[in-house]
């Protein structure tokens, strides 16, 4: 083992003359102890923060490691003798974690803060049981048959799975190297074993590179994680031979992945909140440790990645929670750690500075980029500058996101009407929610996307359906048919028709194809408008052909209490600290309102924050069966104490009358047709007008899109010469 280990080392780098010399005289056991002294005192490469001054906290809980110390890893008492490949909960993620060895961080960290050598015990036992048993595979047969074969090898059946092996050496065996390598139980026997292991990880990860389309046809967050592993060897292993290729292989693929992964707008393209957030850590990681260690990334690079954390600021809710939209689940800046799922959780455990995801990805893109706004939402507002805009959009990626600001209490909504994800890998990360919202006001979720659960089973399914999702379902079908868990076999197209956003109003108009499908086909539309700070205006226009069961759902936390007025067609969601939503219903016929909670038996009002822990909680459906066309209208109003008196009713087709406050307030929908029309006293050539006016029905205050002439009652508001459409429009008058 020392003589082949000895091979791989570059032995002409000049602080490595005692092993060299000890290797020439043909004593490999001084070679090996003066190689540990070597990797025990070099102070270079540099890795990440924190990493070079080591404090001792006996107060640290070594709870987690000390379950792991009993062999209670990822929530399974596996025994002494241990089956690498057990599947205990009947799903392979769970078998996945297993061999990403995050328990071992669990153990390295308990021994960094504690010095404790029973965790360094442990984790000898645990790592040499899992490399005897897990030897290299020879997989050079993969090359050479259908991708269809070997992707069925890497995604059900290998140990060795490249993302896996990846995230092994990053999320693991890098930091734990660091983390045990000044014990003295870590042997210049058991330090050369590992890293003939290590090796065996770079030189697998540099052959079997699974690129965003390629023969292993998967999900294309793979190689990102696949390539961070190879560059932790390439960058902080530089005394091998191949280390110098590993790295520039890695970095190369790395300028290669954010290239194809990024879209324009910075947004991910799988679309999804979680993979976005793991992707964008893991690019931001790899980032700061070659810059750190002196090695250049391109500024196509950097760009992709200050928009990447971009959107992740801007997604963010005002109370620091970062939603679980397609296959995600839910973070926060507050925690500890940024997510606790019971498994198939890749946590960021080798950021000694801060082992919250989110928060990690904020602070050290404040700092990269000079950005304190990303520190302001690091923070919640304690420590940098609240960001210049409130509303955004990202319509490459396809997500629109209203807030009234930036404080806690402060009004926030997604709007989800983007691609399911990246079409030619099927879209298996995405969920059929085209058209979804979700919401939050006084420091809490109000309306949730319920998130993913699990990656098999029934309740996969359901929590991919359109039903598990803010938006209409029709005839009880999803907007894009599943062919199974993962894969979809039809796929809705969302059309973004019209964003725009003031400091006090937001409007947004889209929709999709996803049931033209049908033998009478039914196109949904949904036009959202947001009066800054005191309500939402949400109308869902289904037009087609026939008669068609519809159904509008809208999902809540576990913890809400649903109460339904049948007689106001209004429903109440109150939360805990006297906050309530109310749910307005304002169409002219009448629908059936049900509350569902917790059902198995169908699969109604689930709620999962974290992989594989799932909840009851309410979900609302108003339901009619209609001839087409048909309108849904809902008026959604967060509010603490009183509740706040709101009337509303179409005067006419698409004249929206609302009365509050003693005010009235006229939402005008046009045809989107670009001529002047008139609507009641308005004249206007825009898609929509939302007017504020007093009881005795003067004109206080005119919102409108995309107009270039607005009249109320023959007096001209706006009148663009040349008849150049202004993309917004506020005016108080």
């Amino acid at each position: 083992m020392y003589k082949d280990f000895f091979e791989l080392l570059d032995l002409e780098r000049p602080k490595l003359h005692k092993v060299r010399e000890a290797v020439i005289a043909g004593n490999h056991t001084l070679a090996a102890i003066e190689f540990i002294e070597y990797m025990r005192n070099r102070s270079v490469p540099v890795f990440y923060e924190g990493w070079d001054n080591r404090k001792i906290n006996r107060s640290y809980d070594t709870a987690e490691a000390d379950k792991v110390c009993k062999r209670h890893i990822v929530h399974v008492d596996v025994g002494d003798d241990i089956d690498w490949k057990m599947d205990p909960h009947h799903d392979p993620e769970w078998k996945y974690c297993l061999n990403r060895h995050e328990f071992l961080t669990v153990l390295g960290r308990a021994y960094w803060y504690t010095g404790n050598e029973k965790y360094t015990a442990a984790f000898k036992e645990l790592l040499v049981d899992w490399i005897t048993k897990n030897p290299l595979p020879d997989v050079d047969w993969m090359l050479k048959i259908p991708s269809a074969q070997s992707r069925g090898y890497f995604m059900k059946e290998g140990n060795w799975r490249p993302i896996s092996a990846g995230i092994r050496l990053y999320t693991a065996w890098c930091p734990c190297y660091y983390h045990f390598l000044n014990s003295p139980e870590f042997t210049p026997e058991f330090n050369i074993k590992m890293l003939l292991s290590m090796v065996d990880h770079a030189r697998y990860l540099r052959r079997y590179y699974t690129r965003h389309v390629d023969y292993f046809h998967v999900s294309p967050n793979w190689g990102l994680m696949e390539s961070n592993g190879l560059a932790h060897m390439g960058i902080l292993f530089p005394e091998f031979k191949e280390a110098e290729d590993w790295r520039n292989t890695a970095l190369s693929r790395f300028e290669e992945q954010t290239r194809m992964q990024i879209l324009p707008d910075g947004v991910h393209v799988e679309r999804c909140s979680g993979y976005h957030l793991v992707c964008t850590f893991c690019i931001l990681q790899i980032t700061e440790l070659a810059l750190r260690n002196g090695f250049r990334v391109s500024q196509t690079w950097l760009n992709g990645l200050e928009k990447m954390i971009d959107y992740v600021l801007y997604l963010m809710k005002p109370h620091g929670v970062y939603p679980m939209l397609s296959d995600g689940d839910e973070s926060d800046v507050i925690g500890e750690r940024a997510s606790y799922g019971l498994w198939e959780d890749i946590n960021n455990l080798n950021m000694l500075e801060d082992s919250n995801d989110l928060r990690y990805v904020l602070k050290a893109g404040a700092r990269l980029f000079n950005r304190p706004d990303m520190l302001y939402a690091a923070t919640l507002g304690k420590q940098g500058q609240k960001p210049a805009k409130q509303s955004a959009a990202f319509p490459y990626g396809g997500f629109y996101v209203s807030r009234s600001g930036w404080k806690n209490d402060d009004y926030y909504m997604s709007i989800n009407c983007g691609p399911l994800g990246v079409y030619d890998q099927e879209c298996v990360h995405g969920h059929a929610d085209a058209l979804s919202i979700d919401v939050s006001a006084f420091g809490k979720t109000l309306i949730i996307d319920p998130g993913r659960y699990m990656y098999e089973g029934p309740f996969r399914i359901w929590f991919k359906g359109t039903a598990a999702h803010n938006t209409v379902v029709v005839d009880g079908k999803d907007q894009s048919q599943l062919a199974d868990g993962w894969k979809f076999k039809t796929m809705a197209v969302p059309t973004k028709r019209v964003w725009c956003t003031t400091d006090n109003f937001d409007y947004f108009d889209g929709s999709h194809n996803g049931y033209e499908r049908l033998n009478e086909p039914v196109t949904h539309r949904r036009r959202v408008l947001a009066v800054k700070g005191q309500y939402w205006v949400l109308v869902d226009d289904l037009v087609g052909e026939g008669k068609h069961k519809l159904e509008l759902y809208y999902h809540f936390p576990e913890n809400a209490k649903i109460n339904i007025d049948d007689r106001t067609a209004k429903a109440i969601a109150r939360y805990n600290d006297d906050v309530c939503l109310s749910i307005l219903s304002c169409d002219n016929h009448k629908s059936d309102m049900n509350v569902y909670e917790g059902s198995e038996n169908p699969i109604r009002g689930w709620v999962s924050y974290d992989y594989a822990v799932k909840m009851p909680a309410p979900e609302l459906c108003r339901s009619l069966e209609t001839e087409m066309p048909a309108r849904f209208t809902t008026i959604l109003v967060p509010f603490k104490g009183n509740q706040p008196g709101i009337v509303c009713e179409w005067i006419e087709e698409n004249t929206l009358q609302i009365k509050r406050d003693g005010k009235i307030e006229v939402l005008i929908l046009s045809g989107g047709s670009g001529k002047r029309m008139h609507y009641g006293d308005f004249e206007f050539d825009g898609e929509c007008i939302f007017a504020q006016m007093s009881a005795d029905g003067h004109l206080t205050r005119c919102f409108s899109a995309g107009s270039s002439y607005i009249s109320y009652k023959k007096e001209v508001i706006l009148d663009s010469h040349g008849g150049m459409k202004i993309e917004n429009c506020e005016k108080k008058l």
